[in-house]
């Protein structure tokens, strides 16, 4: 007779099942590793912050003072706003440290110790946008940080980037101005960044270019094709249009202000109503473009996520050990405190003797020592160590020579930095870059130049090199990169900037003659550095 009360391999698979988990012994089992995780993450966060002060303090600095970048206040609130609506799909992870994370650290830290060294604070805050994702990524794992991996990548709005795009911003303003103004009518000679009309004359300054207008556009739309698209395609759409709308807007911005000005006899479009109308006009853009991306979004139609069940988090897999947690936390920290140890290590160490001494060249070839043609102009260098400043002539021509020295480059005190400007203070302004053919058999074969204008009719063209670690270079980056190479290795601490100009009337190309002859008859960059131009 079977017994019906106690059948044993139904007994033998109950014992072996887990037991159902109660609502309250859920939650605590999926509390316990987030708890530990998040303090970890903390005071991670928390040791970041503390070693690498400074550049956080940079980029706050730069939301302070600059109008261009002060949406970087919003970045880190948006991000923890997107973070905290996500909590719900968090908790349906359990926290695994990532070596991957560990990794991430370390190859940021690598990137800010040479952005350190070469005194780019771009790359540093960049850098440090980066170890703190790669810190979010060691202590919770990829399946964790995947779900708050837009959050955590929107961080990288907060660097304050994209000064470089002023320049070509001006010229494309320009020349789009231009344009608007042959269509209309109105006679319009353009210099550079100067536009004369019968009228009067305009300067489509820096502030004109149009770039905080560009990065707050593509900021907020990037936010916007998250939240309203899916698609990849409406994504990259949009952000085509956030990216184009901004800069022909800001031409028709430019090309109004010059149009009212004009027709107003000046008494409208200037001081106060020129900023009012430009804030008025873009802002009135931007929320057309974001209406009409609001009109075109995707209905969500994805099911609303339910409450995690302990069966859920088994699936995924059991948490880390807290000694687990603690060692990744532990090993990122290291990677970033050797960083900054190693940083503060070059910056104490004390530089090597100069090596080489800069000699102007004599008079010869017919080019004989002036004053410089211009009192009023000479090429701003900030904390330079010595400067020289001579011009030469001949009896039809002129050069001016400029020399920027530093005995060694320090933050703020570099022969590449943005600070620096070749055409100086007021009244001269830049109104054009290029390069120019030097015609030199040994060195470099080409220069970069910048044309320079102020009142008067007064035009120059002005041909500068770099001089870093005993070889000369005409490209920026690759005077960086032996800044670099120099504080890593031990090269030689002392650098240059190299810069002569010549005046031209109507053509541009004839200060190009005069200054490729100078270089030429003086053999400039060989007397100058000594030894043969590399």
């Amino acid at each position: 007779m079977t017994n019906t009360l106690f059948d044993p391999a139904v007994a033998n698979r109950r014992a072996q099942s887990p037991s159902p988990s109660r609502p309250g012994e859920d939650t605590a089992h999926r509390r316990a590793p987030w708890t530990f995780s998040l303090v970890a993450l903390g005071l991670g966060l928390a040791v970041l912050l503390v070693l690498f002060w400074r550049t956080a303090w940079s980029m706050g600095d730069i939301w302070w003072t600059s109008q261009t970048f002060s949406h970087g206040f919003l970045i880190f609130p948006i991000s923890a706003c997107l973070i905290w609506m996500r909590r719900a799909d968090l908790a349906r992870c359990t926290p695994r440290p990532s070596w991957l994370g560990v990794g991430v650290v370390g190859a940021a830290a690598l990137a800010w110790l040479v952005g350190d060294i070469a005194g780019v604070q771009g790359v540093q805050q960049f850098a440090l946008v980066a170890m703190i994702q790669g810190l979010v990524l060691a202590v919770l794992g990829l399946r964790a940080t995947s779900v708050i991996a837009f959050p955590l990548l929107y961080l990288y709005f907060a660097v304050p980037f994209g000064s470089f795009l002023i320049a070509p911003l001006q010229d494309l303003t320009a020349a789009f101005v231009v344009r608007v103004l042959q269509i209309v009518g109105i006679p319009i000679y353009l210099d550079g960044l100067f536009l004369y009309i019968p009228s009067g004359s305009f300067e489509v300054a820096a502030a004109c270019a149009g770039l905080r207008f560009l990065i707050t556009s593509v900021a907020l739309s990037v936010l916007f094709a998250h939240v309203f698209y899916r698609e990849w395609w409406r994504r990259a759409l949009f952000l085509g249009f956030a990216v184009i709308v901004p800069i022909i807007a800001n031409g028709f911005r430019a090309s109004g202000i010059v149009l009212v000005a004009h027709y107003s006899d000046y008494k409208y479009a200037a001081g106060v109503d020129h900023i009012t109308y430009g804030l008025v006009f873009l802002s009135l853009v931007l929320f057309c473009l974001l209406a009409l991306g609001y009109l075109f979004r995707e209905k969500d139609e994805r099911p609303r996520n339910s409450s995690a069940t302990g069966a859920d988090v088994r699936k995924i897999g059991a948490a880390a050990s807290p000694v687990r947690t603690a060692i990744a936390v532990a090993l990122t920290m290291t990677i970033a405190g050797a960083a900054n140890a190693y940083a503060g290590y070059i910056a104490q160490r004390p530089a090597s003797a100069p090596g080489m001494t800069l000699s102007l060249p004599q008079e010869a070839a017919a080019w004989r020592k002036a004053p410089p043609a211009h009192a009023d102009w000479r090429p701003s260098f900030p904390n330079v160590d010595d400067e020289t400043f001579q011009g030469y002539a001949t009896d039809t021509r002129q050069v001016d020579l400029y020399v920027a020295y530093y005995t060694s480059q320090r933050q703020g005190a570099e022969v590449v930095n943005w600070n620096n400007n070749l055409a100086g203070a007021a009244p001269w302004n830049r109104a054009g870059s290029g390069w120019a053919e030097t015609g030199l058999e040994t060195g470099p074969k080409t220069a970069p130049y910048e044309r320079i204008v102020a009142p008067g009719e007064r035009r120059r063209i002005v041909w500068y090199w770099f001089w870093v670690d005993g070889q000369l270079t005409s490209s920026r980056y690759v005077a960086k990169l032996l800044e670099v190479k120099a504080k890593l290795l031990g090269g030689r601490p002392e650098a240059a900037v190299i810069a002569v100009a010549a005046d031209y009337r109507d053509r541009p190309r004839e200060a190009m003659q005069t200054l490729a002859r100078f270089v030429g008859d003086t053999a400039l960059l060989t007397t100058l550095l000594g030894a043969p131009g590399s």
